[in-house]
């Protein structure tokens, strides 16, 4: 199936919605569809241009040699479109802003919450069975790549959640620091 805004946005957003979060759905589809427009105005302004070659040097935004042509073609050249580009960057920094501020979101699912910081975490409830790695009755935490899977956190949801906030905090800090 070939959709406009994309199979995985699209199939991203089928998940939000049965998962119980169909406002995060509308705003991630809204954005892609905004990042699409942008790139087909983006599309037409670059093939005007290319039609109306000028000399290198009389090009506006002219990139300097040293510098790579990807660097080059993805330069807007059209105040329209930075425009979307920056309106597009607003809407997905506010769409993360405010999934952080949502804190723990329970899923339709049973005893089961999720979280964004800088990427999903998931924190339920499992029941004790040692055969698939769950020595303990309680909550456990997965996290994004490289970062934890399925580990204990406590019995009880509010101290759970608590210590999951921390464990993600600890996490975060980490990664902020292997960067610097």
């Amino acid at each position: 199936m070939n959709h406009p805004v994309g199979t995985e946005i699209e199939a991203t957003a089928k998940w939000l919605e049965e998962h119980g979060a169909s406002g995060a759905a509308i705003v991630l589809r809204r954005v892609a569809r905004q990042r699409d427009q942008a790139r087909e105005d983006l599309g037409a302004e670059r093939t005007r241009a290319a039609v109306s070659v000028t000399a290198p040097s009389q090009q506006p935004n002219d990139v300097p040699r040293g510098q790579s042509a990807d660097l080059r073609s993805s330069t807007p050249r059209d105040p329209e479109a930075t425009r979307l580009n920056a309106m597009l960057r607003t809407d997905l920094a506010r769409f993360q802003v405010l999934a952080e501020r949502a804190g723990w979101v329970p899923d339709s699912g049973t005893k089961r919450l999720w979280r964004w910081r800088e990427g999903w975490w998931e924190l339920a409830y499992r029941k004790r069975d040692p055969k698939d790695g769950y020595h303990d009755t309680g909550w456990y935490l997965w996290g994004p790549a490289e970062s934890y899977f399925g580990e204990w956190v406590a019995p009880h949801k509010a101290d759970a959640t608590t210590e999951a906030d921390r464990l993600i905090t600890k996490h975060l800090a980490a990664t902020a620091e292997v960067k610097q």
